[in-house]
């Protein structure tokens, strides 16, 4: 091929190309120049599931079939041995191996489980060179992949070789029951450049903290040391329904996470808000948090908690950006006075006109509207608190308070209503929201969204 034009500017129209796997299939018949980018986007990120591994329906035999089809982690064995051979021979692409820089191991229910049947998965996650992100987890996340059930060869290739490759910033991880808090402690203990971690339905048959080595949780106030040969984390996710344990491990003077480095915060919270407290406390590099209250979650327990087990914001100084999302769809009690209640604590009591940093205040509200939509008393009772928070971020009329810096307040709805279409801006017609601070500084803004089907 006559390359008059130079190699960046064919790379560049193939990026533009990188969910388009038809149009980079094709590119990768043109020339060899090629190639390699075309590798990059085709094999960047690989899923391996059940469903996808076996033809046919049931177990993955056919009636008139002599064997089962081999599965996608050894279909793709298979091609990186060939891509080996052919590197051997002279071959100056390289293997395709190095390629693949995410991997996703998705775990079938019932008859659909494969984790632990195939042989074929250990070996090859032993011949993956360049893992910058491993996500393990369920289909579905109503059960859970027991650790203790799966292959020493397949939890030795995943500690060793996975979560010990100096490649791998990202690791996600659901649905997983472990024996005990010494499995997930070894699990992050193995990983040298983590950066991202995020785990949601996470449990344990046995939640002790003495079974760790060390000499326990830190207690209130106290900061986790770091250790020199830990892992800094820039970003933490606790999804819903994880075991609370887990935040012990990683607040465990034993644990190699450095939960003081985490600069953003996701939180899914049902319950258990001593340990979230705790855990949000650790952070004390924090500039993001974002704070989600599941639909069961049970307020009542976090007003029956002491002052220094509930959520402070002042322990978090360089915050930038809070977000909060709400689901009442089911809620029992009204979650206005406790976001009142947290935003307050962004006033240092020490020195109350001592200004944060918080700039952007997210709050979305999902909300269901029963059919057909005649009961409206939502739209006029759902926010009758929000003129204390209003007081509080816009300062009470003193010229100096502690959300100075506030840029912007927004307050989103999600709203479902079984009946259809056209209701949000009704909604927000009707909405009644008392809020003469933040409006007058231009930083309130509202919006609705419908999401019915």
């Amino acid at each position: 091929m006559d390359a008059r034009l130079p190699q960046e500017l064919f790379d560049n129209i193939i990026d533009h190309l990188h969910d388009d796997y038809a149009s980079l299939r094709t590119c990768a018949l043109v020339s060899s120049a090629w190639l390699h980018r075309v590798r990059t986007h085709i094999f960047n990120r690989i899923t391996l599931d059940w469903h996808k591994s076996l033809r046919g329906r049931g177990t993955g035999f056919s009636f008139f079939a002599r064997s089962p089809q081999p599965s996608l982690a050894k279909q793709l064995l298979a091609i990186i041995n060939v891509n080996n051979g052919q590197a051997h021979k002279g071959n100056r692409l390289g293997s395709v191996a190095s390629s693949i820089r995410e991997l996703f191991l998705c775990e079938g229910t019932g008859t659909r489980e494969w984790l632990a049947q195939d042989s074929s998965l250990s070996v090859l996650l032993q011949v993956l060179p360049n893992i910058h992100k491993f996500e393990v987890r369920r289909s579905a996340a109503s059960a859970y992949i027991a650790w203790k059930g799966l292959p020493l060869q397949l939890k030795d290739a995943i500690q060793s070789h996975v979560l010990a490759s100096a490649t791998l910033t990202q690791l996600k991880i659901g649905s997983l029951l472990f024996e005990s808090l010494s499995d997930v402690q070894n699990l992050l203990g193995a990983c040298r450049s983590l950066r991202v971690l995020e785990v949601d339905h996470i449990g344990f048959e046995e939640e002790q903290v003495a079974i760790l080595d060390g000499d326990g949780v830190k207690s209130h106030g106290e900061e986790v040391p770091y250790s020199a040969t830990g892992t800094s984390l820039d970003r933490l996710v606790i999804g819903p329904r994880t075991s609370p344990a887990l935040i012990s491990c990683l607040l465990h003077r034993a644990s190699t996470i450095d939960i003081g480095a985490v600069r953003i915060l996701t939180l899914s919270i049902s319950g258990d808000f001593k340990d979230f407290s705790m855990l949000l406390h650790a952070t004390h590099a924090l500039e993001e948090l974002e704070i989600a209250l599941v639909h069961d979650v049970y307020l009542k327990e976090y007003w029956s908690l002491p002052p220094f087990d509930k959520f402070n914001l002042s322990k978090v100084p360089r915050l930038r950006n809070l977000k909060v999302t709400v689901d009442v769809l089911q809620q029992m009690d009204d979650p206005l006075p406790w976001l009142c209640a947290v935003l307050r604590t962004g006033v240092d009591p020490t020195s109350p006109r001592t200004q944060n940093r918080i700039k952007n205040i997210s709050i979305t509200y999902s909300v269901y509207l029963p059919a057909p939509y005649m009961d409206r008393s939502i739209n006029t009772t759902i926010f009758e608190g929000w003129r204390e928070i209003d007081d509080v971020l816009g300062g009470g009329g003193q010229e100096q308070h502690p959300y100075e810096e506030l840029e912007s307040v927004k307050l989103d709805f999600v709203l479902e209503n079984p009946i259809g279409f056209g209701i949000a801006p009704r909604f927000l017609k009707e909405l009644v929201l008392d809020s003469p601070l933040l409006r007058e500084k231009g930083l309130l803004s509202i919006k609705a969204y419908d999401t019915s089907k």
